[in-house]
């Protein structure tokens, strides 16, 4: 995870050392921020070497001295005693027993500095990122926010986001990811949130959870903590949570009716008396934009106040994001997929005022488990019932999506050089809006080089 924070208050390695029950070597000294990954990291850094089935940090703890890390961890026996002469000559170091519960007990020093108003944890299905990044941007437009960055939201992720969170912080929002039950549950034992939001439950990471009951019950772990006090929840699962917020303050949102999609690929929404405007596409994005709204009324903020941070949101690329052609629109939805996300992109698609023509790229949703080939048939009879002009398929999971179309025309390839020549022999179109998502593995975005933007 190629991903390096600074702290505004920096920790000191005879205080770390002892609270790790860790032995020290080299001058003690302070450090500011945490890295995992020896390719990121700067000077003042604390190196933290993991390792994984394939690749072992420690062989990479002399790259990361030389790169400015002013100490580093390692586990017992997995260093030469020469090469920690040697290291230690320009970095301190102490020795655990395992560098990942390390990480996570650096996390839990971070978080027991936490002095601030709030801390947020998001998950659900969809929404999630869009929705933390725009929660951010929002209390950020009047209140000093640290935000979980990217997706660190694993159960390595979110212990590194965690340990290099800024402690002088107002608000910390987080997002949680999870891929099978007990995962929400760790996560929050480390992050204790005070405000859990949970954005969707809809099918996916099957795999993991084998079933829908299970993904049900694993998104209900983040309501489940003592230290969560409030909460915020779709309409359509409350029944399902009912027990797990008794003592709590929470709100529920159900769907908002009024919105349109434009041209220039803004989206407008009104609600109650208010009028949104933000410069993404998406029904994902009304969705955030509802939650947001509930969220900021729970903690005791008019949201009249915060209507101008709507217009400056620009979210992260890859999530619904606009891409305006010569007379075309691309919407840039390839950062991930599953067959919640993928059919309100494809609705998002159909909506979109000022084109005349509308064609869906679609790739893979890997990680359903079992259900693989049912999803993705399904997703075909679904497309049926869409006013697209073309559909254009890639992976080998998407060859049943396109025996389940019979409604238009639908092309399937498994090479993407032949995805892209097929494309460029008829696109870019004049008045076409299109739709590019797939999951993280086939790496959609690689033919966004046909639409030159």
């Amino acid at each position: 995870i190629g991903v390096k924070f600074n702290f505004d208050r920096e920790m000191f390695s005879l205080k770390l050392a002892k609270h790790l029950k860790g032995k020290h070597y080299g001058l003690p000294r302070s450090f500011k921020g945490v890295s995992i990954d020896s390719r990121t990291v700067k000077g003042g850094d604390l190196f933290v070497p993991l390792r994984g089935s394939k690749v072992d940090g420690h062989n990479f703890i002399g790259d990361a001295v030389n790169k400015g890390a002013v100490g580093f961890l390692f586990e017992r026996g997995r260093l030469n005693p020469s090469l920690l002469q040697k290291f230690t000559r320009r970095a301190f170091a102490i020795e655990v027993e395992n560098t990942f519960l390390a990480l996570k007990e650096i996390a839990r020093l971070r978080r027991g500095e936490f002095k601030g108003k709030e801390i947020i944890a998001i998950t659900g299905t969809a929404g999630k990122t869009t929705t933390k990044e725009l929660l951010a941007h929002l209390l950020g437009s009047r209140f000093r926010v640290y935000k979980s960055p990217k997706n660190l939201n694993s159960q390595i992720g979110l212990p590194l986001a965690l340990a290099n969170a800024d402690p002088e912080a107002d608000y910390w929002i987080f997002e949680l990811g999870a891929s099978e039950r007990g995962n929400l549950k760790g996560l929050t034992e480390i992050l204790k949130p005070t405000f859990g939001v949970i954005t969707s439950v809809g099918k996916a990471h099957l795999e993991g959870f084998k079933n829908f009951e299970n993904l049900l019950c694993a998104k209900g772990e983040i309501l489940i903590p003592r230290w969560v006090k409030k909460a915020v929840l779709p309409q359509e699962v409350l029944d399902c949570y009912r027990s797990l917020l008794v003592g709590k303050e929470y709100r529920t949102f159900k769907g908002i009716l009024k919105y349109r999609f434009t041209r220039e690929g803004k989206t407008e929404i009104e609600i109650d008396r208010f009028r949104v405007v933000v410069p993404l596409l998406g029904i994902g994005v009304v969705r955030s934009v509802e939650i947001s709204l509930e969220v900021l009324k729970l903690l005791g903020l008019n949201p009249e106040g915060f209507l101008g941070a709507f217009s400056t949101f620009r979210g992260e690329r890859g999530r619904m994001q606009p891409l305006l052609g010569e007379g075309f629109l691309v919407i840039d939805d390839t950062y991930n997929a599953n067959p919640l996300s993928v059919k309100l992109a494809l609705e998002t698609l159909v909506k979109v005022e000022g084109y005349t023509k509308r064609v869906a790229i679609l790739g893979d949703m890997l990680e359903l488990g079992k259900e693989e080939v049912e999803l993705h048939r399904e997703l075909g009879r679904f497309i049926n019932t869409l006013p697209l002009e073309e559909v254009y398929l890639y992976g080998d999971l998407t060859r049943y999506t396109c025996e389940e179309i019979t409604s238009k025309r639908c092309f399937h390839f498994t090479d993407k050089d032949l995805l892209k020549e097929a494309l460029k022999k008829r696109h870019p179109q004049r008045g076409t809006v299109y739709l590019l998502k797939g999951s993280r593995g086939t790496r959609m975005e690689e033919l966004l080089e046909v639409f030159k933007l």
